[in-house]
């Protein structure tokens, strides 16, 4: 009889013991996993955060730059927009400017490898770097005075995109469409970072004068905003690292299997504690 009863304690014993380890591994591995899922972490000084410089784009190899021409003689300014545009960009507005005679896209030119574009009447033109401004700057020492009267330019960055890519819901190729996409836009539009997707350790990839640049940002810290690479430029690629422990479907599914286990158990120190009443 006194055997029976401490099989019936032992079997007791090890059933309550199994449920409240599960229940105590789970509770631990909640807590640990919410901090490392929230963004901007702590309290944050606007006054610190509230200036803020958006870099200008410059121009890079294998970019397309739209220029329209225009100036004080319509028909001299002609000359400079063919309305050529190819097909990747054929959707673009073509409303024409009041007065003008020609398209508002201008011309598109490709950046060659060596940061070149061949323009009408100047012939190559090194652009590469160069920002708007700069490039207003350039062409007008090529036809102020000497083709036109009083120039002026539309242009704009054709092909502007980023890349986001690791551990988020929808990696993939964006387009820029604006100049001051940040971090937590291009995060956005991959559809957020996974569950396991690491926030304290991004990885921006940057092209930079000819060179490559690595960089690493922490977006559950307010000094993100203050980081030069809070803001994007075309051809950035962000890439979002794993947390250890990441678990695939099939270990999903083992621990789906898992928790019914052990909530069987649990039904079972129920039904333990009635019978050894």
């Amino acid at each position: 009889m006194s055997e029976k009863i401490f099989k019936k304690i032992s079997l007791k014993t090890f059933i309550s013991i199994s449920a409240l380890i599960f229940s105590l591994t789970t509770f631990l591995s909640s807590c640990t996993t919410y901090k490392q899922l929230q963004y901007l972490q702590g309290d944050i000084d606007s006054s610190k955060y509230s200036k803020f410089n958006v870099p200008e784009q410059k121009v890079q190899k294998g970019d397309q730059i739209s220029v329209a021409v225009f100036s004080d003689n319509a028909a001299a300014s002609a000359m400079f927009n063919t309305g050529s545009i190819p097909s990747t960009v054929a959707d673009m507005s073509q409303a024409s400017l009041p007065g003008s005679g020609v398209s508002s896209a201008g011309n598109v030119y490709e950046v060659d490898n060596e940061g070149m574009i061949f323009f009408p009447q100047i012939g190559k033109l090194y652009v590469e770097g160069q920002t708007k401004e700069g490039l207003t700057k350039l062409l007008n020492n090529q036809l102020k005075d000497k083709f036109l009267t009083n120039p002026y330019y539309v242009i704009r960055f054709i092909n502007l995109k980023i890349t986001v890519f690791g551990d988020v819901n929808s990696p993939g190729v964006y387009p820029l469409t604006r100049a001051n996409t940040n971090i937590f836009e291009a995060l956005t539009l991959a559809g957020d970072m996974t569950f396991f997707g690491k926030r304290d350790n991004i990885l921006v990839i940057r092209e930079k004068d000819g060179k490559r640049v690595f960089a690493r940002i922490d977006v559950t810290k307010p000094d993100v905003f203050n980081s030069p690479y809070y803001y994007l430029q075309q051809n950035d690629i962000v890439f979002v690292d794993m947390r250890k422990g990441k678990v695939n479907s099939a270990d999903q599914s083992w621990m789906r299997n898992v928790s019914l286990g052990m909530g069987l158990l649990s039904a079972l120190t129920i039904l333990v504690n009635l019978i050894s009443r």
